[in-house]
Protein backbone atom coordinates (compact mmCIF):
# COMPACT_ATOMS: atom_id res chain seq x y z
CA UNK A 1 0.00 0.00 0.00
CA UNK A 2 2.75 2.33 0.77
CA UNK A 3 4.63 1.48 -2.63
CA UNK A 4 1.26 2.50 -4.14
CA UNK A 5 0.72 5.97 -2.40
CA UNK A 6 4.53 6.63 -2.90
CA UNK A 7 4.33 5.75 -6.81
CA UNK A 8 0.70 8.20 -7.31
CA UNK A 9 2.79 11.18 -5.70
CA UNK A 10 5.88 10.95 -7.55
CA UNK A 11 3.46 10.53 -11.03
CA UNK A 12 1.64 13.97 -9.77
CA UNK A 13 4.96 15.66 -9.28
CA UNK A 14 5.82 14.71 -12.45
CA UNK A 15 3.26 16.36 -14.58
CA UNK A 16 3.67 18.89 -16.25
CA UNK A 17 2.61 22.03 -14.27
CA UNK A 18 0.08 23.79 -16.63
CA UNK A 19 -3.35 24.40 -16.68
CA UNK A 20 -6.27 24.25 -19.20
CA UNK A 21 -7.15 26.96 -21.01
CA UNK A 22 -9.16 25.39 -24.20
CA UNK A 23 -12.14 25.87 -25.57
CA UNK A 24 -14.82 23.96 -23.81
CA UNK A 25 -12.89 24.26 -20.15
CA UNK A 26 -14.38 25.39 -16.95
CA UNK A 27 -13.21 27.49 -14.43
CA UNK A 28 -14.39 27.20 -11.08
CA UNK A 29 -12.66 29.33 -8.02
CA UNK A 30 -12.64 31.70 -5.24
CA UNK A 31 -10.96 35.17 -4.48
CA UNK A 32 -10.92 37.38 -1.45
CA UNK A 33 -10.18 40.94 -1.21
CA UNK A 34 -11.15 44.00 1.49
CA UNK A 35 -9.74 41.67 4.76
CA UNK A 36 -9.27 44.45 7.16
CA UNK A 37 -9.71 44.92 10.87
CA UNK A 38 -9.31 48.24 12.51
CA UNK A 39 -8.78 49.51 16.41
CA UNK A 40 -8.88 52.97 16.64
CA UNK A 41 -8.42 55.66 19.32
CA UNK A 42 -8.91 59.11 19.03
CA UNK A 43 -8.56 63.12 20.91
CA UNK A 44 -9.78 66.33 19.53
CA UNK A 45 -9.31 69.87 20.65
CA UNK A 46 -10.31 72.95 19.67
CA UNK A 47 -8.95 76.35 20.11
CA UNK A 48 -12.32 78.13 21.12
CA UNK A 49 -13.24 75.65 23.93
CA UNK A 50 -11.14 73.50 26.37
CA UNK A 51 -13.48 70.44 25.39
CA UNK A 52 -11.55 67.46 24.68
CA UNK A 53 -13.46 65.10 22.59
CA UNK A 54 -12.55 61.59 23.01
CA UNK A 55 -13.90 58.56 20.67
CA UNK A 56 -12.10 54.77 20.48
CA UNK A 57 -13.68 52.08 18.29
CA UNK A 58 -12.86 48.96 16.21
CA UNK A 59 -14.46 47.66 12.76
CA UNK A 60 -14.42 44.77 10.72
CA UNK A 61 -14.73 43.64 7.18
CA UNK A 62 -13.99 40.95 4.52
CA UNK A 63 -15.32 40.04 0.84
CA UNK A 64 -15.15 36.48 -0.61
CA UNK A 65 -15.67 36.38 -4.49
CA UNK A 66 -16.73 33.11 -6.02
CA UNK A 67 -16.61 32.48 -9.90
CA UNK A 68 -17.12 30.25 -12.58
CA UNK A 69 -16.78 30.67 -16.85
CA UNK A 70 -16.50 28.57 -19.38
CA UNK A 71 -13.85 28.88 -22.15
CA UNK A 72 -15.83 29.76 -25.38
CA UNK A 73 -12.56 29.98 -27.43
CA UNK A 74 -8.43 29.18 -26.14
CA UNK A 75 -7.69 31.56 -23.64
CA UNK A 76 -11.01 33.47 -23.52
CA UNK A 77 -13.43 32.38 -20.26
CA UNK A 78 -17.33 33.83 -20.26
CA UNK A 79 -19.22 33.28 -17.11
CA UNK A 80 -20.03 35.03 -13.90
CA UNK A 81 -19.61 35.81 -10.27
CA UNK A 82 -21.04 37.17 -7.07
CA UNK A 83 -19.19 39.22 -3.75
CA UNK A 84 -20.28 38.79 -0.86
CA UNK A 85 -19.52 41.45 1.77
CA UNK A 86 -20.14 42.07 5.51
CA UNK A 87 -18.50 45.16 7.08
CA UNK A 88 -19.32 46.37 10.65
CA UNK A 89 -18.02 49.16 13.16
CA UNK A 90 -18.59 50.16 17.26
CA UNK A 91 -17.29 52.92 18.40
CA UNK A 92 -17.61 55.38 22.11
CA UNK A 93 -17.20 58.51 22.07
CA UNK A 94 -17.21 61.15 25.34
CA UNK A 95 -15.80 64.61 25.83
CA UNK A 96 -14.90 66.25 28.83
CA UNK A 97 -17.65 68.70 28.85
CA UNK A 98 -20.31 66.38 30.22
CA UNK A 99 -20.84 63.11 31.33
CA UNK A 100 -22.70 61.96 28.68
CA UNK A 101 -21.33 58.86 26.69
CA UNK A 102 -22.33 57.22 23.46
CA UNK A 103 -22.30 53.96 21.86
CA UNK A 104 -22.78 53.69 17.93
CA UNK A 105 -22.57 50.33 16.34
CA UNK A 106 -23.22 49.84 12.33
CA UNK A 107 -23.33 46.80 10.31
CA UNK A 108 -23.89 46.45 6.47
CA UNK A 109 -23.90 43.13 4.70
CA UNK A 110 -23.49 43.61 0.66
CA UNK A 111 -24.44 40.99 -2.37
CA UNK A 112 -23.30 41.78 -5.87
CA UNK A 113 -23.69 39.54 -8.98
CA UNK A 114 -23.21 39.93 -12.14
CA UNK A 115 -21.03 38.69 -15.93
CA UNK A 116 -17.31 38.43 -16.22
CA UNK A 117 -14.95 37.81 -18.91
CA UNK A 118 -11.35 37.27 -18.65
CA UNK A 119 -8.70 36.32 -21.09
CA UNK A 120 -5.25 35.00 -20.50
CA UNK A 121 -2.59 35.81 -22.38
CA UNK A 122 1.45 35.46 -22.56
CA UNK A 123 3.20 33.07 -20.05
CA UNK A 124 4.37 30.08 -19.18
CA UNK A 125 4.18 26.26 -18.00
CA UNK A 126 4.52 27.76 -14.87
CA UNK A 127 1.70 30.77 -15.12
CA UNK A 128 -0.10 33.14 -17.30
CA UNK A 129 -0.85 37.03 -16.88
CA UNK A 130 -4.86 37.25 -17.60
CA UNK A 131 -7.07 40.59 -18.26
CA UNK A 132 -10.88 40.51 -16.27
CA UNK A 133 -13.73 42.76 -17.33
CA UNK A 134 -17.09 42.82 -15.24
CA UNK A 135 -19.88 44.47 -14.51
CA UNK A 136 -22.17 43.96 -11.16
CA UNK A 137 -25.10 45.12 -9.80
CA UNK A 138 -25.66 44.57 -5.77
CA UNK A 139 -28.11 44.60 -3.25
CA UNK A 140 -26.09 46.76 0.07
CA UNK A 141 -28.55 47.10 3.43
CA UNK A 142 -27.43 48.17 6.28
CA UNK A 143 -28.52 49.26 10.20
CA UNK A 144 -26.91 51.55 12.87
CA UNK A 145 -27.56 52.43 15.86
CA UNK A 146 -26.88 55.29 18.80
CA UNK A 147 -27.19 54.44 22.25
CA UNK A 148 -26.50 57.76 24.89
CA UNK A 149 -25.54 56.65 28.44
CA UNK A 150 -28.44 59.00 29.69
CA UNK A 151 -31.33 56.87 27.78
CA UNK A 152 -31.80 58.35 24.50
CA UNK A 153 -31.37 56.50 21.38
CA UNK A 154 -31.48 56.23 17.59
CA UNK A 155 -31.91 53.50 14.79
CA UNK A 156 -31.46 54.37 10.75
CA UNK A 157 -32.24 51.70 8.37
CA UNK A 158 -30.27 51.79 4.86
CA UNK A 159 -32.30 50.62 2.34
CA UNK A 160 -30.95 50.50 -1.31
CA UNK A 161 -32.47 51.70 -4.64
CA UNK A 162 -29.72 50.48 -7.16
CA UNK A 163 -26.37 49.79 -6.66
CA UNK A 164 -24.06 48.75 -9.80
CA UNK A 165 -19.93 48.79 -10.61
CA UNK A 166 -17.85 47.71 -13.69
CA UNK A 167 -14.50 47.66 -14.08
CA UNK A 168 -11.21 46.15 -15.12
CA UNK A 169 -8.26 44.31 -13.63
CA UNK A 170 -5.42 42.84 -14.19
CA UNK A 171 -3.44 39.75 -12.75
CA UNK A 172 -1.16 36.64 -12.40
CA UNK A 173 -1.97 32.94 -12.11
CA UNK A 174 0.75 31.03 -10.92
CA UNK A 175 0.23 27.24 -11.78
CA UNK A 176 0.49 24.61 -8.63
CA UNK A 177 -0.72 21.80 -10.55
CA UNK A 178 -1.45 21.32 -14.05
CA UNK A 179 -5.27 22.38 -13.30
CA UNK A 180 -5.11 24.55 -10.13
CA UNK A 181 -3.54 28.30 -9.79
CA UNK A 182 -3.31 30.77 -7.11
CA UNK A 183 -3.32 34.30 -8.27
CA UNK A 184 -3.26 37.98 -7.35
CA UNK A 185 -4.78 40.40 -9.22
CA UNK A 186 -5.21 44.60 -9.15
CA UNK A 187 -8.20 46.58 -10.80
CA UNK A 188 -9.67 49.72 -11.67
CA UNK A 189 -13.75 50.28 -10.88
CA UNK A 190 -16.83 52.27 -11.22
CA UNK A 191 -19.64 52.33 -9.71
CA UNK A 192 -22.82 54.68 -8.58
CA UNK A 193 -25.77 53.96 -5.89
CA UNK A 194 -28.80 55.26 -4.46
CA UNK A 195 -30.15 54.65 -0.75
CA UNK A 196 -32.81 55.55 1.06
CA UNK A 197 -32.26 56.28 4.69
CA UNK A 198 -34.93 55.77 7.34
CA UNK A 199 -33.88 57.45 10.71
CA UNK A 200 -35.66 56.56 14.12
CA UNK A 201 -35.03 58.49 17.05
CA UNK A 202 -36.60 57.13 20.38
CA UNK A 203 -38.23 60.74 21.21
CA UNK A 204 -39.20 63.14 18.43
CA UNK A 205 -40.50 62.15 15.00
CA UNK A 206 -38.25 60.51 12.62
CA UNK A 207 -37.63 61.06 8.63
CA UNK A 208 -36.37 59.98 5.84
CA UNK A 209 -33.83 60.90 3.20
CA UNK A 210 -32.25 60.04 0.38
CA UNK A 211 -28.27 60.10 -1.09
CA UNK A 212 -26.88 59.54 -4.21
CA UNK A 213 -23.26 58.73 -5.10
CA UNK A 214 -20.65 57.22 -7.06
CA UNK A 215 -17.17 55.90 -6.54
CA UNK A 216 -13.89 54.82 -8.38
CA UNK A 217 -11.88 52.50 -5.85
CA UNK A 218 -8.95 49.84 -6.89
CA UNK A 219 -10.05 46.24 -5.90
CA UNK A 220 -7.08 43.93 -4.99
CA UNK A 221 -7.76 40.52 -4.77
CA UNK A 222 -5.79 37.13 -3.94
CA UNK A 223 -7.46 33.66 -5.02
CA UNK A 224 -7.75 29.99 -5.96
CA UNK A 225 -9.13 28.86 -9.42
CA UNK A 226 -9.51 25.43 -10.76
CA UNK A 227 -9.34 24.63 -14.49
CA UNK A 228 -11.91 22.11 -15.31
CA UNK A 229 -10.99 19.79 -18.31
CA UNK A 230 -14.20 19.50 -20.68
CA UNK A 231 -15.10 15.81 -20.37
CA UNK A 232 -15.10 15.38 -24.40
CA UNK A 233 -10.80 15.16 -23.30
Amino acid sequence: MKKIVFVLICSLMMLPVFAQTKKGDKLVGVSFGSISYTNSDSKTTYSNTPTVYNSDGNSFSISVNPNVAWFVKDNLAIGGGVSIGFYSSKSNSSNTGSTTTTESKYTQPTFYIGPLARYYFGGSSKGMPFAQANFQIGISGGNSESKTSTGSSSETKYKPKGDWNAGLSFGYEHFITPNVGFYGSIGFNYGSSKTTYEYRPSTGTGYDYTSEYSRFYIPVNVGLQVHILNKKK
